[in-house]
């Protein structure tokens, strides 16, 4: 009779000497018998199941009982149709340089993994296409990666990576349950505009940990300067402010540095363009260091829980919004009126309710729009489509638009600035105003 083949290929804690078919005991292995069973796996046309079990802290102590060791990278290759599963196990990088963990082209895959922690610099998971695979394209599409945690003891490491420099990565699920990082949490990157797509993925993030940094971190960087082609993304994450905590071998326990503020420590920096994010900040940065719009930041919407230490904004296009989920009203800042026939923009990330309150002498007065990126791709996110070359609008921007009164202004007349748009008058005597923000 023929003995009825196992859906998963097993590695367990103990393996092969607890009776999975991989493990620590895999002869020769370097990474807990991980690559190994990955590589078998594909092979032979099985899914992977890596056992787990209870670990983490207790009582100052570490529970050991649930760790695969990698002393060097985990290699995820090309794959198609291929699920890997598993508990929440521990994955400890051992190595100096080097991922932890590096993801191939991967097309219609799931992947859960558990928590994955290194000291090395760099990204500690970088997902990276980079080899022909799935249907003969270099792509990551159609595919969902799950992650209990992921810990970057370096500075310059990073937690997560998502890089197209060598292929796009699309319509994808990337999700953790926190990630944990001394210098970045999650960072984005087409090569500064020189990759490939990273668009139409959902990105979430249950808890953006960064309490053991002492500043110069960042809890999500969206790209580069140049960036142009991260872009219809939609994100969910929080931020939680460093607080350069530490261990303390007396106490066995966790502590804090009381009253900490790290220097340099955003919550997030935002090179790109037409993303959906809503987001969440906790804890105290330096003033506009929540979210900074860098200069080719263009059309992104945040939705803002709290926002508790502000934003900056040196977007050559000031077009990104912010709503918030509190009335900030009046708070919104009230810049001085230019001088006569001087344009002034929004800048403040909000849509504003503009509230003369003297007409003062005003001539005629003018309105701008920002102008527009075009809508239109010449391909969809089709593979196919994605063959013909990058991703590139078709047309020209639409240059930004005025709207001329000729006429002056009323006590009491109000009108609305979205963000980047822009208003001058002509005038012997200025008028004044108070901005509001709407919601």
């Amino acid at each position: 009779m023929t003995k009825p083949q196992k859906p998963f290929i097993f590695v367990t804690l103990q393996g092969p000497d607890d009776g999975g078919d991989f493990g620590p005991g895999t002869p020769g292995t370097k990474t807990g018998g991980i690559q190994e069973a990955i590589d078998h796996a594909h092979n032979i046309c099985r899914d992977v199941y890596i056992w787990g079990g209870r670990g983490g802290l207790h009582e100052g102590k570490g529970l050991p009982d649930n760790i695969y060791r990698l002393e060097e990278t985990l290699r995820i290759p090309w794959s198609q149709d291929f699920r890997l599963d598993g508990g929440n196990y521990l994955l400890h990088h051992t190595g100096n340089s080097g991922p932890a963990v590096q993801i191939d082209s991967q097309m219609n895959c799931r992947y859960k993994f558990g928590l994955i922690a290194s000291d090395a610099p760099g990204p500690v998971v970088c997902i990276k296409p980079e080899s022909s695979g799935p249907d003969d394209f270099t792509v990551i599409t159609a595919s969902i990666f799950d992650f209990s945690c992921v810990v970057s003891h370096h500075p310059g490491g990073v937690s997560i990576q998502l890089d197209s420099s060598e292929g796009p990565i699309i319509n994808s699920s990337f999700f953790a349950e926190e990630t944990n990082a001394i210098g970045t949490g999650v960072y984005l990157s087409d090569n500064g505009g020189q990759g490939h797509a990273i668009s139409n993925n959902n990105i979430r993030v249950m808890y953006g940990n960064q309490y053991h940094s002492r500043g110069d971190c960042t809890g999500l960087r969206l790209g580069d300067p140049g960036t142009d082609k991260i872009r219809h993304n939609t994100l969910e994450m929080s931020f939680h402010a460093p607080r350069g905590a530490y261990f303390d071998h007396e106490k066995k326990a966790y502590a804090t540095i009381e009253d900490y503020i790290g220097e340099q420590a955003v919550g997030t920096t935002i090179h790109a363009q037409r993303n959906v994010m809503n987001l969440s900040f906790f804890g105290s940065r330096e003033p506009g260091m929540d979210i900074v719009f860098e200069e080719d930041a263009r059309d992104n919407t945040i939705m803002a829980l709290n926002l508790p230490n502000g934003v900056t904004d040196r977007a050559n296009v000031p077009t990104n919004k912010i709503t918030s989920n509190w009335p900030v009203g009046f708070a919104v800042e009230t810049p001085v009126i230019p001088a006569s026939g001087e344009p002034i923009v929004n800048r403040t990330s909000f849509s504003v309710q503009v509230l003369i309150l003297e007409p003062g002498t005003v001539l005629s007065w003018s309105m701008f729009d920002p102008g527009s990126t075009p809508q239109l791709n010449p391909y969809n996110l089709s593979l196919v489509d994605n063959l013909k070359g990058p991703l590139n609008p078709v047309g020209p921007d639409q240059k930004k638009t005025e709207a001329r009164i000729e006429g002056g202004l009323h006590s009491g007349q109000t009108f609305t600035l979205d963000p980047g748009d822009a208003i001058s008058f002509d005038y012997s005597a200025p008028p004044k105003w108070r901005w509001k923000a709407t919601r």
